[in-house]
Order: C-alpha cells, then structure tokens, then sequence
C-alpha cells in the first residue's frame, strides 16, 4: 500500500482516533515515572512513518527526539485501520493542523507550530513558467477527487484531472499526462530522493492561497500544561539546533519555518 493511506491519516483519521480514544490522559509527571512518550503513527505511510523501513519516517524521528528532550523513550502505537486509531493509548500525533478550533472539538491541545505545509504544485523541472494556480489557466493539472484545491484550480481556469491518490498524480506529471499536481510538499520531495532522475519542482503555491496552508505541530490528546511546556520546549530547541531541518532533509523534504513564528 505504500504511503498512499498518508492522507487520509493526516487530514483527520488518526486525530479523531485519538478523541476517540477511551484511554486517560497521561499528565507529564506520569510519562516521566513511566519513562515512555507514546506517539500514535501509521505502520506503513513512508516518508511520514513505517514500521518496517530503515529510516523509519520522520514523524518517528521527530517523536523519538522529542521523546529524547522531555527525558523518556519513545513508545509507538503503530495503526493501521480505523477502529485501531480509535483505540490506541498514545499521548501525541505529530502533523497536527494547527487550527485549535477544529482540534480543541477533538479534544486535542496543540503546542507551538514546528513546520509550513500546504497544497502546492508538482510540476516537470522543464515547465518554469509555473509560479502560482493562476499560472495553470488552461491547462491539465491532477488533483484528489472532491478537493478544496481542485475546486480552486477549477475557478482559475485549469482543466482537471481527477486521481485518487498523490503517487499516482506525481507519476502522471513525469509521464506528461498533465502539465502539474496539486499535491503536499512531502509527496514530492520524497519522491525526488527515490527518483533523481526523474526530478520534478515543487512551486510552493499555497503560500498564495489561505485556505491551502497551514501550520504542522503536536497534538496532545488533553494534555496538562506542563507537558504542554516541555513540548513547546523541546520543539524550540530541536529547530534552533538544526535537528528539525535535518530530520525533513532526509527524506528530501524542506523544513520552512511556521507562518507566524
């Protein structure tokens, strides 16, 4: 399956798995006299995470060095399904949107911002004219069916052309089939690591359009302050000493500081 359940399980399955969750909220000084932070991650959606490749993803990366700041090991619920992300005992999920509205209904507290993201464009390095959607008037672009950023691409003028999932819509712009993808910054930068030959450009076009960026930080599912602290800590020291960068940078992905930060 690949990463191809990605997004899915970041835009909204393992956060609801975890409000749904029926286990305790576990305060700092408990994971402390537990020696174990838990972080709920997908077991097959590289480059995010995977329970069997070697690197194993950067959210496990990322959760090992925050796991690695507040003094403890990392633990990983590893999920797969629906009804595992609804029971799993984790304290975090990383990649959390953070908008604390949407969250704070899920009954998730989100620390500070750690990283930009967003819908943006994959396009062919040979197709340089391509900055924004606007830039798109005419021509085919892949997007996921039913999206927000199919239904902009649309009122700007592109021709659409539905895909169900990114590693299907990045391969149709190598194979010329479109002329660009609207797609995440890590499906492209992944896939550049594990096809430099075929490299193709990421336009960062979401910077432009509001409702296609956002900010990436912890979840915690109702954490008390202090974890909260020691999180918004660790995240702070991690991206000032170069840690965050360098995790995303392996697997070809850009750390681009939050919006607002």
């Amino acid at each position: 399956m690949s990463h191809r359940w990605r997004v899915g399980v970041l835009g909204g399955v393992l956060v609801v798995g975890l409000a749904c969750s029926n286990a305790g909220a576990r305060p700092l000084a408990v994971i402390r006299d537990r020696g174990v932070l838990s972080l709920c991650a997908h077991a097959n959606a590289l480059p995010f995470a995977s329970k069997t490749q070697d690197p194993p993803g950067f959210q496990i990366e990322l959760g090992r060095a925050l796991a690695r700041e507040l003094g403890v090991a990392l633990q990983v619920e590893w999920v797969t399904s629906g009804i595992q992300f609804r029971t799993a005992d984790c304290d975090i999920v990383l990649d959390t949107i953070a908008v604390p509205e949407a969250q704070a209904e899920r009954r998730l507290v989100l620390s500070k911002a750690y990283q930009r993201s967003g819908v943006g464009l994959a396009v062919r390095s040979d197709t340089p004219d391509v900055g924004r959607f606007e830039d798109l008037i005419g021509r085919r672009v892949a997007v996921q069916s039913g999206s927000l950023a199919g239904m902009l691409l649309a009122q700007r003028g592109a021709r659409l052309s539905a895909f169900g999932f990114e590693d299907d819509m990045v391969e149709a712009v190598i194979r010329g089939e479109v002329d660009a993808a609207a797609v995440s910054p890590a499906t492209v930068g992944y896939f550049n690591l594990r096809h430099p030959e075929a490299r193709l450009r990421f336009v960062h076009a979401y910077d432009a359009e509001p409702e296609l960026r956002w900010n990436l930080a912890v979840g915690l599912r109702r954490a008390d302050a202090p974890l909260r602290e020691a999180i918004d800590g660790a995240i702070d020291r991690l991206v000032a000493d170069g840690t965050v960068g360098k995790i995303y940078a392996r697997y070809g992905i850009e750390h681009r500081p939050p919006l607002g930060q």
